[in-house]
């Protein structure tokens, strides 16, 4: 026979784990919410997003218009973690570099401001980007460096294999890329994808020198090429360039679209383009 003490004990145990059983709430872990960190550009935001997974909540201040303008949708709260590429990127929100919680990429970007929009396109400058962003995480959350590492090298691979669908996807054909941001995108899979000298679209942007815009396109329409453009195009030069050139317009990405998705997109806008074409 049990003693009678040992079945009190016993049956207590019992009725204890019958109790905590049906409780779960009661003792399961609340996890901590993840800290949050507001971004100064769309693209900047959806690199971060991409590394840090469910990390850090990233937050962008800000989105494309569909004209291609960057439109703010929030302002970072008071004494809040903020990450932009550098001082000039910084101060469209009044930010100065001095700010102890503001993280910037690049003390001094070494590009100059008619290459900035281009950044992003640029297969030679988003390896750099991406390290620096790495640098930028891991000064914030330097727990988590090895998984920052993984995804970082995760980021690259996605690059390479999107590049590499636009590479299967497009014909050799040649184009007159006439883009004014997305351009060196377009023509790391198009390799022949003619591009105006700097001289010349630097003058057509400013409006100048017109009757060598006006040589240009009617050059490009007697050899059959298609003409790319894309939302970020200078105004002057997309006034000159309407459907008798067979134009194909790269749009600007949606709120929120994923940066790979965007940048397969450009590729398969213009390849619907061009197959239309039967070329």
């Amino acid at each position: 026979m049990i003693p009678r003490p040992l079945t009190l004990a016993l049956v207590f145990a019992a009725l204890l784990l019958h109790v905590l059983a049906g409780t779960p709430a009661a003792c399961a872990a609340v996890p901590e919410p993840a800290p949050a960190a507001y971004v100064a550009s769309p693209w900047l935001a959806s690199m971060a997003s991409f590394i840090v997974g469910t990390t850090i909540k990233i937050q962008p201040l800000s989105h494309w218009s569909e004209d291609g303008r960057l439109v703010s949708i929030r302002r970072p709260p008071a004494n809040s973690t903020i990450i932009a590429l550098d001082p000039k990127e910084a101060a469209r929100y009044s930010l100065k570099p001095d700010r102890k919680d503001l993280f910037l990429l690049y003390e001094n970007l070494p590009v100059k401001d008619s290459r900035r929009s281009s950044l992003f396109f640029d297969l030679s400058v988003l390896p750099f980007l991406s390290q620096r962003m790495l640098v930028v995480l891991c000064r914030m959350r330097p727990e988590n460096y090895a998984y920052y590492q993984r995804r970082l090298a995760e980021f690259q691979s996605r690059l390479e294999s999107t590049l590499e669908v636009g590479r299967s996807l497009l014909p050799e054909v040649q184009v007159l890329d006439m883009t004014g941001a997305s351009g060196p995108w377009i023509r790391a899979a198009m390799p022949k994808a003619v591009r105006p000298p700097d001289s010349l679209w630097l003058a057509w942007e400013k409006g100048e020198q017109q009757d060598d815009l006006d040589s240009a396109l009617a050059e490009a329409k007697k050899r059959s090429w298609r003409v790319i453009l894309d939302v970020w195009t200078p105004a002057p030069i997309r006034a000159k360039i309407t459907d008798a050139h067979a134009s194909i317009l790269v749009k600007a990405p949606t709120k929120d679209q994923d940066f790979f998705t965007y940048l397969h997109d450009v590729y398969l806008a213009i390849w619907s383009a061009l197959t239309k074409d039967g070329k």
